[in-house]
């Protein structure tokens, strides 16, 4: 009967009831919003960053991640070949990577810059899609002495494709040694200081450049990210059974901008709840305030036929709850119609601090925030319903059935 009497009420004055509503449905759209891109923005960067640099797991030879290596690839792993067979074995593994970094110079006869390089396998280096080629062609495990240069650093260096350079690195033996190689291509990530010296060249080229057979680390590659820490404790478990001296870190232990961004992104996001749950109390309280002035001989007529005061508190709270489930039903349709034109809009946005390149802004619209922001409309609405349904009840009756 309570639950009849406050749905009616709710709608007694329309316009007032409306405007309470318009601010609940404009605070869920705006959370909607944000929420969305947040989580589509944490999605992209963690999976661009897995796929692109630092894989689902990185395996190491053992004493690797402790050491202050004196010379390159002191703590390489040799002879992987049975390793990437067991990994492989796992159906939740994609694929393996051997990967090589080496730093040193790089001249065109004229002029030297810094550089850093990778060696990879040309065909799990495209599967990676780990750079946007801008000119010419791939690195190709045939042409071991072919590289593609980071844009930036192919314009500083005035190359194009078809062009030589001379790397010079120290070997594994600490002894100086030279590579010439031919510019195959050139390549973009889109980040400015990581463009300005990146080379790719094959694994292959980089074990002739620092005269060894060993790889630095092994990337593990998974069908699905929530895989990791499974595969990670299997894999794990292998390397104690085989005594193999190896070691192991996951993609969250190597994403430190990852989780930078991410930390920045819930402040921002728990500060606009802040505001949006102060903005929501404020205008509820305020509309049942109101209905209570309006209607205060109403309630003395209920207390004097026999209301009880928990009566009217729990009608007016109940009125509370409505408004912000109705508002938080209505917030949840404008916010995800809103979020699906801006899908379909195609809206570039402007590069990020650090990438020389834009994006399509995006919105996920993901259950866990409309179900968050619904509970958050309705909490919040009935919450600022609950001191103006303590007012309402504690009237005298004399004075309410006297009040003009």
């Amino acid at each position: 009967m309570l639950t009849r009497i406050a749905f009616r009420n709710v709608f007694r004055n329309r316009r007032r009831s409306l405007i309470t509503m318009l601010v609940l449905i404009v605070g869920a759209t705006a959370l909607i919003l944000f929420g969305g891109y947040k989580e589509i923005s944490f999605y992209g960067l963690r999976e661009s960053t897995i796929r692109n640099r630092v894989g689902h797991l990185q395996v190491y030879k053992k004493g690797f991640l402790d050491s202050e290596s004196q010379k390159p690839l002191e703590f390489g792993l040799e002879n992987v070949s049975q390793l990437r067979r067991a990994i492989e074995s796992d159906a939740r593994v994609e694929m393996t990577v051997p990967q090589i970094s080496l730093m040193g110079l790089v001249t065109n006869g004229e002029k030297s810059e810094t550089f850093l390089a990778t060696g990879v396998e040309s065909d799990k280096d495209q599967k990676m899609s780990a750079q946007r080629l801008v000119a010419g062609e791939s690195i190709s495990d045939k042409e071991t002495d072919g590289v593609i240069v980071g844009e930036l650093l192919a314009r500083s260096m005035g190359v194009k494709p078809g062009d030589y350079l001379t790397l010079m690195t120290t070997t594994v033996s600490g002894s100086l040694n030279g590579l010439d190689v031919r510019v195959r291509g050139t390549f973009a990530t889109g980040m400015k200081e990581f463009d300005e010296r990146a080379i790719k060249m094959p694994l292959a080229g980089a074990q002739q450049l620092l005269q060894t057979q060993k790889i630095e680390r092994l990337l593990v590659l998974l069908k699905n990210t929530d895989d990791t820490d499974g595969v990670k404790t299997m894999l794990e478990s292998r390397f104690v059974q085989n005594r193999w001296d190896l070691e192991m870190r996951d993609w969250a232990a190597l994403a430190t901008y990852y989780h930078q961004v991410r930390n920045i992104f819930n402040g921002i996001f728990g500060f606009l709840g802040i505001i949006v749950f102060l903005i929501v109390i404020v205008s509820v309280a305020n509309t049942i305030i109101l209905s209570i002035f309006e209607r205060t001989r109403e309630i003395g007529t209920l207390m004097a036929m026999g209301t009880r005061r928990r009566q009217i508190w729990a009608m007016f709270f109940l009125e509370g709850l409505m408004i912000g489930v109705v508002g938080g039903l209505l917030g949840i349709a404008v916010g995800s119609a809103v979020g699906e034109l801006i899908n379909q809009a195609h809206i570039q946005l402007p590069p990020p601090p650090g990438y020389t390149t834009g994006y399509n802004l995006k919105i996920m619209l993901k259950p866990s925030i409309l179900v968050t922001v619904m509970l958050l409309s309705s909490v919040t609405a009935t919450l600022a319903s609950v001191l103006p349904a303590l007012k309402a009840s504690r009237l005298r009756i004399v004075d309410a059935l006297g009040h003009i």
